[in-house]
Formats: C-alpha cells, structure tokens, sequence
C-alpha cells in the first residue's frame, strides 16, 4: 500500500474522487459518516438543501446512497453503492424500481449458494476418487 492510500484510509476520502475510488475498491459499496460526506462537499450544517445537493453530486459521479434520504446528524452512517453494480440492482428490486436488471441480480444472488454447493460437492467427488484409487490399485484400469 503506498503511502498516500495509508493515509486515505486512516483520514478517509477528502475529494469526491477519492470518495469515488474508494467506492470502486471496495467492491462497490462504501460507508461513512455524514459528517465525512460533508466535509468532502466542503458545506456547514446538514440542512435539506445540503442533503440534496450531497445526494446529486453522488449521483453525478455514480453513487447512490442508504437510506434513501441521507440523514441531518453528522454522526449518522451512510452505505454508499457504485451504480451498475449487482449491488445497485438488488437495491433497486427492493426500492421496487428497474424490474430486469432487479431479477438478474436477485437470481444471481440466490444461486451464489448453489454454486457453493456445487464447489463443495466437486471437492468431495474428487477427495472420494482420490480414495477409491488408492484403494482400487490392482483394478482392471483407471478410476476416472
């Protein structure tokens, strides 16, 4: 890590392009205080004005926000998510926005834990040949 990404992530993001790419390096989904947000936009008091404005320069550089409406006290958390990421989609199933991209990434979530299983059965499967090959040496030919 070099010596400025230490101390971007001990400080935190300061620009909206820091906050963009650290976004971006955690696999799309950030999250930080109010406070941290508006220090970057450079503003005083978290006002509704403020608060639209915060949420339309995410939205101008890809990012949307959780909770819909970003919250008045500085100390409150936000989760930030890169637009166009599966992330982003299920977010949008559940807001019950976009239904395509929603389905796609709501089928890709759930079979996530079909392909674990599979691994793990492939795993097994190849642990149990192994076995059976060694025990099978004077077999009339190969297990395979």
């Amino acid at each position: 890590m070099t010596e400025l990404s230490q101390i971007q992530k001990e400080t935190g993001p300061e620009t909206w392009e820091e906050l963009r790419a650290a976004v971006v390096s955690h696999y799309g989904i950030y999250r930080l205080s109010m406070g941290a947000l508006r220090e970057i936009g450079g503003y005083g008091r978290l006002g509704i004005n403020v608060r639209q404005i915060l949420s339309s320069k995410l939205a101008g550089i890809g990012l949307g926000h959780l909770p819909a409406e970003l919250p008045s006290y500085q100390d409150r958390q936000v989760l930030l998510y890169q637009y166009g990421t599966p992330a982003a989609d299920v977010i949008a199933a559940i807001r019950g926005e976009v239904a395509g991209p929603a389905e796609s990434a709501l089928i890709q979530l759930n079979s996530s834990r079909d392909i674990e299983r599979l691994r793990e059965a492939t795993l097994k499967a190849a642990e149990l040949l192994s076995i059976l090959s060694d025990r099978c040496r004077s077999c009339l030919g190969p297990l395979s």
